[in-house]
């Protein structure tokens, strides 16, 4: 007897990006390189974050500023610019800061900003410091609590059933994407929508599992370890659509798991699905929790989706599953 069992991760291929400054990336081809990695996308909103209160010691050693959300308190944060990889490994005598005079952030160049042979060492936005921090990057200190300040309402979700999602949400005029800059009020008074409204692209990366019971249930698809990524994909988002009803996804896939195009009668006897980033999204319909670690792997504070059979099922850690638990997930669902 052979029995398949699968677990999805979803990993976003960049840090989130504000719909704003989406137009500004087109032309950047490695950073296009990146996103066309992903095929699935989210797109959410949160009152914009800003850095403040900026502070270098003379010596040039320390850097602090606060990271400040709208009515939270700020979270203090401590950046070693000689222990950033791009200073560190800068040949030059120094480097000079340059800050973000809105506050959306700062970089380290090698001269004058903006000069002809001036290079940019590091660059951080205010949701590329909270995603690096996450994974462990050297010479950043104070951002360990970062899903509390990665939490979105989650307005809508989509896939690129061809090609890849630079393509559908960036490249091309995204019909949702301008609904939503078009529909949505500021969360902060004065911000602006595109600067709050934030993308996220997913890469869906499967770990498939078979148990067999008898030596002549090996067979090729088992060793190949093949598998159909669009598939899986398009099974992602209706499981997620399915479970959350984010606001402007107007099909949200009543009949799911049964359908033509997903991972019904696949031969899965589950599967579930989990967000490997800090980050929480939020719906009227429901919270998911992400949780990673920073070797990149999963950990147990993320929620999963179930999906046995025709049951779904939104499992969350701490009440489905021990949170922190690294058998948590398998043993609730029997993965």
């Amino acid at each position: 007897m052979k029995t398949k069992t699968k677990l999805t991760v979803l990993r976003t291929v960049y840090p989130p990006i504000s719909s704003s400054f989406a137009s500004a990336l087109k032309n950047d081809k490695e950073v296009e390189r990146q996103l066309r990695l992903s095929d699935f996308y989210m797109i959410g909103a949160r009152p914009e974050a800003r850095l403040r209160n900026f502070e270098m010691t003379e010596s040039g050693e320390t850097l602090k500023f606060d990271f400040m959300i709208r009515e939270r308190p700020a979270v203090p944060v401590m950046i070693k610019p000689h222990e950033l990889p791009g200073v560190a490994s800068h040949a030059g005598e120094g480097f000079l800061l340059e800050i973000d005079s809105a506050g959306a952030g700062f970089r380290f160049w090698s001269d004058k900003p903006h000069a002809p042979g001036s290079e940019v060492l590091e660059w951080f936005s205010t949701e590329s410091l909270l995603w690096n921090a996450v994974r462990g990057r050297s010479g950043i200190y104070g951002l360990e609590n970062s899903r509390a300040l990665s939490t979105f309402d989650l307005l809508y979700i989509g896939i690129a059933k061809k090609g890849d999602s630079f393509d559908r949400l960036i490249k091309k005029g995204h019909e949702k994407r301008m609904e939503i800059l078009s529909s949505e009020y500021p969360l902060t008074p004065g911000a602006r929508v595109s600067d709050e409204v934030t993308l996220f692209l997913f890469t869906a990366d499967p770990l498939i599992m078979t148990t067999i019971s008898d030596a002549d249930d090996v067979d090729d698809e088992l060793l190949t370890g093949t598998y159909d990524g669009k598939r899986i994909v398009a099974d992602a988002e209706k499981a997620f659509v399915r479970l959350l009803e984010p606001q402007y996804n107007k099909v949200i896939f009543k009949k799911y798991p049964k359908g033509t195009d997903g991972l019904y009668g696949q031969g899965f006897a589950r599967y579930v699905y989990v967000i490997g980033e800090e980050m929480a999204f939020v719906t009227p319909n429901g919270t998911i929790c992400g949780g990673v670690d920073v070797s990149g792997l999963p950990t147990n504070a993320a929620d999963a989706i179930l999906v046995e059979g025709e049951d779904v099922r939104l499992l969350k850690a701490g009440m489905h599953f021990p949170a922190g638990d690294p058998a948590g997930i398998a043993d609730a669902t029997g993965a």
